[in-house]
């Protein structure tokens, strides 16, 4: 005589596969990591009620109210700016330099910075942040 299970059979459990899981962890760590911008100066940018922006690689010159200067990622002395900005010329191929000074920097160190650049033969953009709310605010997206 043949016995049965009373037990209802058992269904397959679906089993994800290695690579299912590996692929939503790196989702996962994506979504909940935060990505620093500009590090290393803290700057406020001047408000501005037009802003456009811009695709091409360029140099970026930031300088803080103290006076301290930073090409791309190097800390330089202002006295070594036209030497740094050739270097990354010469590095990169690219002829832009966009300046991101903090509102409080002296206007005459931002226009030293722009002739140094403009002695290179660099094209000069002015960094600003638009001012949100502003109702004459405009954006140009290319």
């Amino acid at each position: 005589m043949k016995l049965r299970s009373r037990l209802p059979p058992l269904s397959p459990v679906p089993m994800a596969t290695m690579a299912d899981v590996a692929f939503l962890l790196i989702i996962f760590f994506m979504l909940t990591s935060t990505f620093a911008r500009d590090t290393g100066l803290d700057i406020t940018l001047p408000k501005a009620i037009t802003s456009e922006s811009l695709e091409k690689r360029e140099v970026t010159v930031w300088v803080s109210r103290q006076g301290q200067i930073r090409v791309n990622d190097a800390w330089i002395e202002p006295g070594d700016l036209r030497n740094a900005l050739r270097a990354e010329f010469a590095q990169a191929n690219v002829r832009g330099v966009t300046i991101r000074g903090d509102e409080g920097v002296p206007y005459g160190t931002i226009v030293t910075v722009m002739d140094v650049a403009k002695q290179l033969g660099a094209d000069i953009t002015l960094a600003a942040e638009v001012e949100e709310g502003h109702p004459g605010a405009v954006t140009f997206e290319p």
